[in-house]
C-alpha cells in the first residue's frame, strides 16, 4: 500500500498545473444525473469534481493520494466552490463517506470489493455512474493490467436489476489497450 501511495502521490505531483478538463462522457450523459449530492469516488486531482460542483452539485471526492487532493482542494478554492474531499485507501477499508448520494460515480478505477458498496451509497431512485476500461471492441493493443479492465457485459451483470438508463462499452479504444465501457444505472424504489 505505501508503495502505490507513493506511486499516486508522485503521478499527480509531475501533474501539477496541467489542464483539468472534465471527462467527456460525464459532459455527455450529466443530463442523466439528478440534482443533489455526488460521491466521487477515486477523483484524483478531482477534473470531474471540479466540474461538476460548478453545475451547482454538492460533491464529495475521494482518493488514495494527498498530493492529488491538496491540488483539489487548491483549485476549488481558486474557483470558489466548495468541495468535500476525504482521503481513503478503498484496498484496505471499503467504507464510504455516509450517504446515501443522488449520484455516485466513479471513473477509470475498478475494485470489484468496492461495488456493493458503491451500490449502497446510492439513494433509491438515485444513480451509479462507471466508467473504466474493458476488454469489449476489437482495439489493437494489449490491456496493461488484465484485472483492472472488465469483462464483455461485466457492468450489465453487476447492475442486473436496476433501470439501465446508458450502457457502451467497447464503441471507443482505451489509450491503455483494450476498449472502454460505462454505465449509468438508476436504482430501483422500493
Amino acid at each position: 500500500m505505501v508503495t502505490s501511495v507513493r506511486k499516486w502521490n508522485q503521478r499527480w505531483k509531475e501533474r501539477v498545473g496541467q489542464p483539468l478538463e472534465p471527462d467527456s462522457w460525464l459532459q455527455r450523459i450529466e443530463p442523466l444525473l439528478p440534482r443533489g449530492k455526488i460521491l466521487d469516488i477515486a477523483c484524483g486531482r478531482g477534473r470531474n469534481a471540479l466540474y461538476l460542483a460548478q453545475r451547482g452539485f454538492s460533491v464529495t471526492a475521494i482518493d488514495l493520494s494527498a498530493e492529488a487532493l491538496d491540488q483539489l482542494r487548491k483549485e476549488a478554492v481558486r474557483r470558489g466552490l466548495a468541495i468535500q474531499t476525504r482521503l481513503q485507501d478503498l484496498e484496505s477499508a471499503v467504507d464510504l463517506p455516509d450517504g446515501p448520494f443522488d449520484t455516485v460515480l466513479c471513473f477509470f478505477y475498478l475494485q470489484r470489493s468496492l461495488l456493493p458498496a458503491l451500490c449502497e451509497a446510492v439513494r433509491p431512485g438515485g444513480v451509479a455512474v462507471v466508467r473504466t476500461f474493458s476488454r469489449a471492441g476489437d482495439f489493437p493493443g494489449e490491456i496493461r493490467v488484465p484485472e483492472f479492465a472488465l469483462d464483455t457485459g461485466e457492468l450489465l451483470r453487476f447492475f442486473d436489476g436496476w433501470d439501465i438508463l446508458l450502457h457502451e462499452e467497447g464503441l471507443e479504444p482505451s489509450n491503455k489497450g483494450g476498449g472502454l465501457a460505462g454505465i449509468v444505472a438508476r436504482k430501483p424504489v422500493y
